[in-house]
């Protein structure tokens, strides 16, 4: 009878143990910063061949910076309206990462006019007054790297620059 009750208490220890240990193999919780990027990215995934609409914030259609402040606002981040507030309001950043703001100059009126979500892997999401819809774009095109401006973001605080004019900047972080 000993050894049952041994067995018995060694048994109830081990499971006593393994119970509290438990706790602590409690994934820590997630990353906001991290959580908030990934929203920003699908719903601006999503609304790719959304109509482009002068003055649209939804996802019947978006200009630009309404594209932004639609994705964000899913995200639970408040941006400005329009693209220069944006880019005003931003922290400027040299190595942007997904989910960041990438800003540039489209007309000819040498301010900031246009802006997009940088996606990771050298693209970004915009919503295109030329095509009419929202569309994912590679930025090793010429026309993006001529036209740059800089990066911002609106996710936490991390070591800023003063953008450049030039693509070099652009140093993808994601």
């Amino acid at each position: 009878m000993p050894i049952t009750t041994s067995r018995y208490i060694s048994t109830a220890l081990l499971l006593a143990s393994l119970a509290w240990l438990s706790g602590c193999a409690t994934p820590p919780p997630a990353d906001p910063q991290a959580m908030a990027r990934q929203r920003i990215l699908a719903t601006a995934e999503r609304l790719v061949g959304a109509p482009y609409i002068l003055g649209g914030e939804s996802p019947g259609g978006v200009d630009c910076s309404g594209l932004v402040q639609y994705a964000y606002q899913q995200a639970g981040i408040r941006v400005p309206r329009t693209t220069a507030q944006q880019f005003q309001a931003g922290q400027p950043q040299r190595k942007v990462l997904p989910g960041d703001l990438l800003f540039f100059r489209t007309d000819r009126s040498g301010m900031v006019s246009h802006v997009g979500i940088y996606t990771g892997n050298g693209q970004m999401i915009h919503a295109s007054s030329g095509s009419r819809q929202v569309r994912k774009v590679k930025l090793n095109q010429r026309y993006w790297q001529q036209r740059m401006v800089g990066g911002v973001t609106f996710l936490g605080v991390r070591p800023s620059a003063t953008p450049m004019a030039s693509e070099s900047w652009l140093r993808p972080n994601g």
